[in-house]
């Protein structure tokens, strides 16, 4: 992709899963039902049903949507329905982007994944966004992920061929 002097391209995209938010909104339900079923005051067995929940509900919640933005910096992948936290990654750090295809079987499941192919944030099948910096590979999923690796490569001054 071309980028004339003096312009400025930026690219962005989002993906939400809707079953990880109703995950976390059982599991945040359970949380806050806990304290108004039992009687009288929180006990100590009543804080180990709800911490466990409380902590559970965040973690999947942060984890059921993501936004993704290419532009003059680099890279940002912001978690969450607050966009936090963040990742982020200087365009100068960035060897390639390429977009390909994932399922959640090739990673590992659905969610935040570690497997033989890096990081993967995989919230749906498809059409990934797979870019490698700092000699690691980090994939998410998206729509349009070829128009952002394009855009990422120029700005990052990648060559085409990768592997």
């Amino acid at each position: 992709m071309e980028i004339p002097e003096g312009e400025r391209r930026v690219w962005l995209s989002r993906t939400a899963n809707p079953w990880l938010r109703l995950v976390a909104a059982a599991t945040g339900a359970v949380a806050v039902a806990a304290p108004l079923v039992g009687t009288g005051a929180p006990t100590a067995s009543m804080w180990l049903l709800i911490v466990p929940f409380a902590v559970a509900s965040a973690a999947v919640l942060v984890c059921s949507s993501v936004r993704v933005r290419v532009g003059g910096r680099g890279v940002d992948v912001a978690f969450g329905p607050l966009g936090w936290p963040v990742r982020r990654w200087d365009a100068a750090d960035v060897e390639w982007a390429r977009a390909e295809r994932r399922t959640p079987a090739q990673v590992g499941g659905w969610g935040y994944r570690l497997s033989g192919l890096g990081t993967t944030v995989m919230l749906r099948a498809g059409e990934c966004l797979v870019i490698r910096a700092r000699g690691k590979e980090f994939a998410v999923s998206v729509d349009d992920a070829e128009r952002g690796a394009a855009l990422l490569n120029s700005l990052a001054g990648a060559r085409a061929e990768r592997p």
